[in-house]
């Protein structure tokens, strides 16, 4: 295990029961209320630093590297014969969740689930209620059956990732076709981060098993287990997870609490500006008063 720090986040290397290599980001006293990030799958953990200072001081806040994307301290990844070999499904995520809690002798959490992260966080509540506090769902990735609403985006990537999926010759041709251009519009101090899912063609091999299985998770047999007080919240002008799959899990889950703003995307929830900070510390504040 190694570990790095900041003024206020640390960097800690923990290894799974099955042996994968993981980076874990925290912040915050241990044994205050605990709030557990799962982000979108692939993405460096430095992408939730904005959120992590913001719980910090009154919480304490983990979040993790998605397995075989990442590996040691900085690592790139276990090598390919090691990623063949660990499971890559949503079990296998949730287990890595597990790992991260159990490491920082969390025992009960409020998960908050960004993008595909929102399926991990749902599963997680469903089958593990007693590790789950409270959840929120921040533009989620939601599959919902055949009829699911999803955006061209969530579509056209799914179908790539399926193809790319199959083995690393297909990964390879899918990954040739990727727009280098693609990050023109994106800041300047996330692109390097937004994009490591397509660094190169091995890396977006294992980001299609790893997120295609997320993106391919039916959710809606965890709905009804769901007890943990959610909060949802999407934009009305979402072009990369459909809003309409968000409003669709907050009318199934009587309780819970939908906020819909009038613009935002996955870029703004990461930077966690003063609109969307307020939201998340109201509804905190509300679940743990729930919880004493």
């Amino acid at each position: 295990m190694t570990a790095q720090t900041d003024d206020i986040v640390s960097t800690t290397c923990i290894t799974t029961p099955d042996g994968v290599a993981l980076r874990v980001r925290s912040a915050g006293e241990p044994g205050r209320p605990a709030v557990l990030i799962a982000s979108a799958c692939g993405m460096p953990a430095e992408l939730c630093d904005a959120w992590l200072r913001f719980l910090a001081p009154e919480h304490h806040v983990l979040t993790w590297e998605t397995r075989g994307l990442f590996g040691g301290p900085r690592g790139a990844g276990e090598d390919p014969e090691a990623f063949d070999g660990m499971g890559h499904g949503v079990v296998d995520q949730i287990g890595d969740i597990l790992a991260v809690l159990d490491h920082h002798q969390v025992s009960r959490t409020h998960v908050m689930g960004l993008c595909g992260g929102a399926v991990l966080a749902l599963r997680l509540a469903a089958e593990h209620a007693d590790r789950v506090a409270s959840i929120s769902l921040w533009h989620g990735d939601f599959d919902l059956g055949a009829d699911s609403p999803k955006t061209s985006h969530q579509r056209n990537l799914q179908a790539l990732m399926e193809i790319a999926a199959e083995n690393r010759r297909s990964a390879a041709m899918v990954h040739a076709t990727v727009p280098r251009n693609a990050t023109a519009d994106l800041p300047a101090d996330l692109t390097e981060l937004v994009v490591h899912p397509f660094l190169d063609a091995e890396t977006f091999y294992r980001y299609s098993l790893l997120n295609g299985a997320l993106m391919a998770e039916d959710i809606r047999t965890a709905l009804p287990r769901i007890e943990a007080p959610t909060l949802i919240v999407t934009s009305e002008d979402d072009r990369t997870a459909h809003p309409a799959g968000s409003r669709a899990v907050a009318a199934a889950l009587p309780g819970s609490r939908l906020h819909v703003a009038p613009a935002g995307d996955h870029l703004s929830v990461f930077a966690a500006e003063d609109a969307l900070t307020t939201v998340a510390a109201e509804f905190l504040a509300d679940a743990e008063q729930f919880r004493r």
